[in-house]
């Protein structure tokens, strides 16, 4: 006679390719690719969804599964640049340095290679500013620049180098002011400056405004 337990339908093992896996972050990152190489050549108003499928060679229904909304793409390409731009390593380094100058300096340094080595995807959102999806991720961007830059402020109220009468929260209103997306266009493409003008310009009036020694 058999066991009853036996005929019951024993419960399914929770189990994931790691092949699958493997085809599912490639595919994100063709995904990531091809809405990157569109939004740079076409504007990322008149890049669809289907567009970045055919570039992807994935069905449209594999983009919207995988990402969900243009924006989303926007935002993983934006993670990425940072991921390349080394963001941990520059903050550790800027949070090392004690001298004001010479930390302001390497946080130039740091926008320099993250606004440089992104140029085509940083244009391609200001085009697209009017977008609310893009406008949403702008916000949240500048939110996150501001957040990043308050222990730089810290560090230099701490060592007693702000500006005289400079408060901590004016001093991080002036560094993202200064450090605006926007300006690094206005001097590149709208002065022709170089990306060491650039560099060099905001390091020499970070210093200006916000430390006693500039």
């Amino acid at each position: 006679m058999s066991d009853p337990g036996q005929d019951q339908a024993q419960p399914r093992r929770s189990y994931q390719s790691p092949l699958r896996e493997e085809r599912a972050v490639e595919t994100r990152a063709r995904i990531a690719t091809a809405a990157r190489d569109l939004f740079a050549s076409q504007g990322f108003a008149e890049t669809t969804v289907a567009m970045i499928a055919k570039r992807a060679k994935v069905a449209t229904p594999t983009v919207y599964a995988t990402f969900g909304s243009k924006a989303a793409i926007v935002g993983e390409i934006v993670g990425g640049l940072e991921a390349e731009a080394d963001r941990d390593r520059w903050g550790a380094r800027i949070q090392a340095e004690p001298d004001p100058l010479l930390k302001l300096g390497l946080y130039a340094a740091f926008l320099r290679q993250l606004y440089a080595n992104g140029r085509d995807v940083w244009a391609a959102a200001i085009n697209a500013a009017s977008d609310p999806a893009v406008v949403e991720l702008q916000n949240h961007g500048e939110r996150e620049a501001k957040a990043w830059l308050v222990p730089i402020i810290d560090s230099l109220a701490d060592a007693n180098a702000l500006a005289e009468g400079l408060t901590r929260d004016e001093a991080v209103d002036r560094a993202w002011l200064l450090s605006a997306l926007e300006l690094f266009f206005r001097c590149t493409r709208g002065l022709g400056w170089t990306d060491d003008q650039y560099e060099n310009w905001l390091a020499e009036i970070l210093g200006q405004q916000l430390t006693r020694h500039g």
